[in-house]
């Protein structure tokens, strides 16, 4: 008797549509993951479907890897639609949310569950309110927007420990792997155990243990950044998102999915709640709470009657500075602190010793070889490097008269260290992405400013949100102006969200808080609201964004195009945007323009934005640029189709 021949469309993770019919005589489950062969590699994927047999020949499958599907119909729902929502393809998508390695992995270790004692609290009549407002049997979308320091974090993990209880999973995600330390141990005592950890500085075996642990319903609760939403995991009861307005999670990489968008549309999909929070939420959430699409619960007070810090604005025009870089009152304050034993946060979003280096001889500004943006330079490494193809410069020399001899412009953390460490001997410690490249040098470094061995931290954005130090008294803010001067419709969001969570280091237990903010333009906008210290900066930047016609009253497409020949980008880009405002006179085409930063690794980069109020009209003409754009492109040129663009 012959065996049956059974046939099955399979999602693979590659960059073209994805799915691709495969025979077999085995009975296959959907969800269960095979091993095929694709363009002469092994590969392994998703089985979809199973479907009548096809008029053409197919491949066969090599071998099933599960006996039981690891991934659900709900979920392979999830990947197809967030495919169709940012107009890529499944088989892209999958790449690009899951990688290779995971999804081939049939083994590891399981997740040592390391039991700890339970440290419960006592809550305030506000956080109650909150944890009470979110129901857990159905879908819903709750923002608990709370100030910094009002203890958000308890109200999630009570609200966890409610959907632990019914025997459902729960996934807390967060926008920085600085905050996980912490988050652990906080998590620790409330649950009684370690939860798993997943991000990009957990590698290799534990990483390993924690995708399939969660994936197989060993593990109850995993603290994970952006790609942990795509663990697929059984019987998920609650998603958390913490620090929901964080722009780290957009990813740049095709699909341009945004966490917290993608975060709802799995919820919905699952039918369960998703708990949004922030002290400082996006324009876009507090748009759809006041279009009654989300909830809210409100957290306006700090436990045990702590007070929001007392905030200075410093003009940069009416002081002098100490070392030509940090505006004298807050020099008195750090000194007036670091007297006291107290502790202080000065935080400067640049990295490096030196933004530039411009030439003594002609005035030339170093540029990279690559990418048209000027090098950073790092003093303690002795080399220039460009962030955008890490390119570095050993030997430093003008391009245009050949001289050796440069002046430093513009400041970074690592100037900043060694101006206070000068000051403050053995009481400085610097945390920036330079100096924290594992997840040992991470711990090591938030214990020993925990500890109070230093009592000065300096640092960019990994130490801006959700730690807590209690002797923290004093915050200083460089370099907001850089900010709030970015041509991005987003920039005073941007800059207000950043000094409210920069702020909220500062003062969060007994002792009162100051912050100083140093700037050049002291009557900006942005100021007056940090000043009043309420919500009425929402009213006003909807307001703006409305009367402009911008996110979240419109909706918005970048297509980036990039090639290595200026003249033939060109042409195709200029074709595209032609095509358009022809065809789409219902959609407002803009450009083709050169982008701020005009060629990156060698490429050209252009970009055409599409904005319109209307998401069926831009489909339509996403699918026109396409294939205008596959009619017309030369060798590797490459167009990329940014779907809510959070960078310009």
């Amino acid at each position: 008797m012959s065996e049956i021949i059974r046939y099955y469309n399979v999602l693979l993770p590659v960059v073209n549509s994805g799915i691709f019919t495969y025979s077999t005589t085995l009975d296959l489950k959907i969800g269960v993951r095979v091993a095929v062969d694709f363009n002469r590699r092994k590969i392994t994927g998703i089985v979809l479907e199973e479907i009548e047999k096809p008029e053409y020949k197919c491949k066969m499958i090599d071998k099933a890897v599960d006996n039981e599907p690891l991934f659900s119909k709900k979920y392979l729902e999830f990947i197809l639609k967030m495919a169709e929502y940012y107009h890529s393809t499944a088989g892209l998508t999958l790449y690009g949310v899951l990688s290779e390695k995971l999804l081939a992995m049939e083994d590891a270790e399981p997740f040592i569950v390391e039991k700890t004692d339970v440290v419960d609290i006592t809550y305030t009549d506000e956080q109650i309110k909150a944890i009470n407002s979110v129901e857990l049997d159905k879908f819903s979308i709750t923002l608990i927007h709370g100030i910094t320091g009002s203890g958000k974090t308890e109200v999630y993990l009570s609200i966890a420990k409610k959907v632990l209880a019914t025997g459902k999973k729960v996934l807390y995600i967060v926008p920085e792997i600085s905050l996980t330390p912490q988050l652990i141990e906080l998590v620790s005592k409330r649950l009684g155990y370690q939860p798993a950890s997943f991000h990009s500085k957990v590698q290799g075996k534990k990483r390993a243990s924690a995708f399939l642990s969660f994936a197989r319903g060993e593990v109850k609760f995993v603290i994970g950044a952006r790609s942990a939403l795509f663990i697929p995991t059984k019987d998920l009861g609650l998603i958390i998102i913490d620090e929901e307005h964080e722009i780290s999670y957009k990813q740049d990489k095709t699909p341009t999915y945004h966490l917290r968008d993608m975060a709802v549309l799995y919820s919905s999909i699952l039918n369960i709640p998703t708990v949004l929070g922030s002290a400082t939420p996006s324009i876009e959430t507090i748009n759809n709470i006041k279009k009654g699409k989300y909830n809210i619960a409100e957290l306006k007070n700090r436990p045990n009657n702590a007070l929001l810090p007392q905030i200075h604005i410093v003009d940069l025009k009416r002081c002098d500075l100490v070392a030509g870089v940090i505006a004298e009152p807050i020099f008195d304050k750090l000194y007036e602190t670091v007297r006291k034993g107290e502790q202080a946060i000065i935080f400067l979003n640049r990295k490096g010793y030196s933004t530039s280096l411009y030439c003594k001889s002609c005035g030339e500004i170093l540029q990279c070889d690559n990418c048209s943006v000027s090098v950073v330079y790092y003093k303690s490494k002795g080399v220039a490097n460009c962030k955008y193809c890490n390119t570095d410069y050993r030997k430093i020399v003008c391009k245009k008269c050949n001289s050796v001899e440069f002046n430093e412009h513009g400041i970074g953390t690592e100037k900043v260290e060694e101006i206070l460490e000068e000051l403050f001997p053995n009481k400085v410690l610097r945390m920036d992405l330079d100096n924290i490249t594992t997840l040992k040098s991470l711990k090591s470094s938030l214990k020993k400013f925990e500890s109070k061995e230093v009592q000065i931290l300096i640092g960019t954005q990994l130490i801006s949100k959700g730690l807590h130090f209690p002797d923290v008294t004093f915050v200083a803010i460089l370099g907001i102006d850089n900010i709030i001067s970015m041509p991005d419709f987003r920039s005073n969001e941007r800059a207000f969200q950043q000094i409210v969570q920069v702020a909220g280091r500062a003062g969060r237990e007994q002792l009162r808080g100051d912050v100083y903010i140093q700037t050049v333009d002291p009557n900006s906008v942005i100021f007056k609201y940090i000043l009043d210290s309420d919500n009425s900066y929402y009213d006003y930047e909807l307001d703006r964004r409305k009367s402009v016609g911008y996110p979240p009253f419109t909706k918005l497409i970048r297509l980036s195009l990039t090639h290595t020949n200026l003249d033939k980008v060109r042409d195709v880009a200029n074709l595209v945007a032609s095509t358009l405002k022809s065809k789409c006179k219902n959609i407002t085409t803009l450009g083709p323009v050169e982008d701020a930063i005009f060629m990156i690794k060698k490429k050209y980069c252009l970009t055409i934005l599409l904005k319109s109020h209307n998401s069926i009209n831009l489909k339509k003409a996403i699918s026109i640029s396409l294939e205008i754009f596959e009619k017309n492109k030369t060798g590797a040129m490459i167009m990329k189709v940014d779907k809510d663009p959070y960078k310009f």
